[in-house]
């Protein structure tokens, strides 16, 4: 059996998850659960989360949810490059800027998706700006964490799965206004008003061209 990854091709989580197989060097078949309905069924039928992506490994064990599916590929495959450093210094970096993208990324997501059917509320206002708050604090932190770098990298050894996260976040978030137009749900996202940092477009801009990055498309 080849292992199986079901994602969707623009999701900054399905995104990571490829990117930290390629740093392991496994192959996957993907199945896009957009482009195909069968897929999604079947994706929601493997994992209780019913959410994107899952792995399904070759011998046909089954994990979703992109953090926790690199957690295990560190462990499934230790002689492989490790996705989450271990070295206390860079350990504390990776784990702070994946946080802050998590908090970014998730409140964006829901507030513009899951929760909007209900911002006809009352209440709307005033949680909308908390979250808002919440969102810019850690887009800002983020900005100011690449802006006092002296190498490419979130760690010192490297590569991390910080900046799997955070290449990927950049990318989603950046290209959601020229992608609004098409989809509601995505204008829904970018009528919250968050604002991207200019220093993580130039840190982003780096790693484009890693062959990596490319092959995501």
């Amino acid at each position: 059996m080849m292992r199986i990854l079901f994602h969707i091709q623009t999701s900054p989580f399905a995104r990571r998850t490829r990117l930290a197989l390629a740093h392991k060097g496994l192959t996957v078949e993907l199945r896009h659960v957009r482009a195909h309905p069968e897929f999604l069924e079947e994706s929601r039928r493997l994992s209780p989360l019913k959410t994107t992506p899952v792995l399904v490994e070759e011998d046909g064990r089954v994990l979703g949810d992109s953090t926790a599916i690199s957690h295990y590929l560190d462990r499934a495959y230790p002689s492989a490059p490790r996705l989450w450093p271990s070295e206390p210094d860079d350990a504390l970096a990776v784990f702070e800027v994946a946080s802050l993208v998590d908090v970014a990324l998730g409140t964006v997501a829901d507030l513009g998706a899951r929760y909007y059917a209900l911002h006809s509320s009352e209440a709307w206002s005033a949680v909308k700006t908390e979250a808002m708050e919440r969102v810019q604090r850690a887009l800002d932190a983020l900005g100011q964490r690449v802006s006092v770098l002296s190498r490419p990298t979130i760690a010192r050894s490297g590569w991390s799965a910080a900046d799997m996260w955070l290449v990927t976040a950049e990318h989603w978030l950046a290209t959601l206004p020229q992608r609004a137009p098409k989809y509601p749900v995505l204008a829904q996202m970018v009528s919250l008003g968050w604002r991207l940092p200019s220093e993580l477009r130039r840190w982003a801009d780096q790693h484009r061209n890693r062959p990596d990055m490319i092959a995501l498309g």
